[in-house]
């Protein structure tokens, strides 16, 4: 088999987007016809370049996903000038999170788009979870009955937004209701605030302003969520802002008012009103 340059950029795709795709990503970034993109991905398949779960994998999955295997993690890894010994890539998913991920892939790509529709707004950085899973940060911060506690901040992506002069920085937190609302609280929100005031996101990133983005399943739960992180850190709720995943569409991911701000009721758009977080 002959890699396409096509080949070659789907390949990277999957390594880029934390390793894992789904079918139907794949076909929303490279390809116009289902059918085409089918017989490709087959192709990479059965020349050992993709890996794709088994039958029985497959039958507790959302969709069809696919990771680099051996052959294609050696071919991305030369196109970094890297060997395969040398090469970090995901061999496998990580199967109870394969909605998380797929979420965050389409949000990612959703932004992407935006960004590739409107001439005055790109996109300028994009780190993904995996990152920070393997160079996680440590934040220090006061839980509500003032004892304090330690914990590894680990965003879902961390991304730059530009429009005109000024920057977003946003940190993503994709929601599958997994946890209750006092832990969402106990375990992101006042870490999250934490993180934002740290030295350690100012060493990483060099500024301390941010935003965190949190995208849910439903408008009762954004609403809980949302309450639940004014009661934990006050005034320091507008650094999160939540929307539900349902909504989102690269027409209005960062241009209409689709998200809700700690703090406040009426739901604003993520752009042009971005601003510097703390006055930092």
């Amino acid at each position: 088999m002959k890699l396409t340059e096509r080949d070659s950029r789907m390949l990277e795709a999957v390594h880029a987007f934390d390793g894992v795709l789904g079918d139907y990503q794949i076909r929303r970034l490279f390809f116009t016809g289902e059918r085409q993109a089918r017989l490709r991905l087959s192709l990479l398949f059965q020349h050992g370049y993709l890996a794709k779960p088994s039958r029985m994998q497959r039958a507790g999955l959302p969709c069809m996903v696919y990771w680099l295997a051996k052959r294609g993690a050696a071919h991305v890894a030369g196109l970094h000038g890297q060997t395969l010994r040398e090469f970090a890539y995901r061999r496998e998913p990580r199967w109870a999170q394969i909605a998380h991920d797929l979420g965050v892939n389409d949000f990612r790509m959703d932004v992407m788009e935006a960004c590739a529709e409107n001439q005055d707004i790109s996109l300028e950085q994009w780190i993904p979870e995996g990152e920070f899973w393997a160079h996680p940060d440590k934040v220090e911060y006061k839980q509500a009955n003032g004892t304090k506690s330690r914990r590894l901040v680990r965003p879902d992506g961390f991304f730059v937004i530009r429009k005109g002069k000024q920057q977003s920085r946003l940190l993503l937190e994709i929601d599958c209701a997994t946890e209750d609302n006092p832990r969402f609280a106990r375990e992101k929100v006042r870490p999250g605030v934490a993180y934002l005031r740290s030295a350690a996101y100012k060493q990483r990133f060099g500024y301390q302003s941010g935003r965190w983005l949190v995208v849910t399943t439903g408008e009762r739960r954004l609403r809980n969520m949302k309450r639940q992180t004014e009661l934990a850190v006050g005034k320091d709720a507008q650094v999160f802002w939540f929307t539900i995943a349902d909504k989102i569409t690269p027409q209005n991911v960062l241009t209409a008012p689709i998200w809700l701000r700690g703090g406040d009721e009426r739901p604003s758009a993520l752009l042009p009103n971005s601003h510097r977080i703390f006055g930092l």
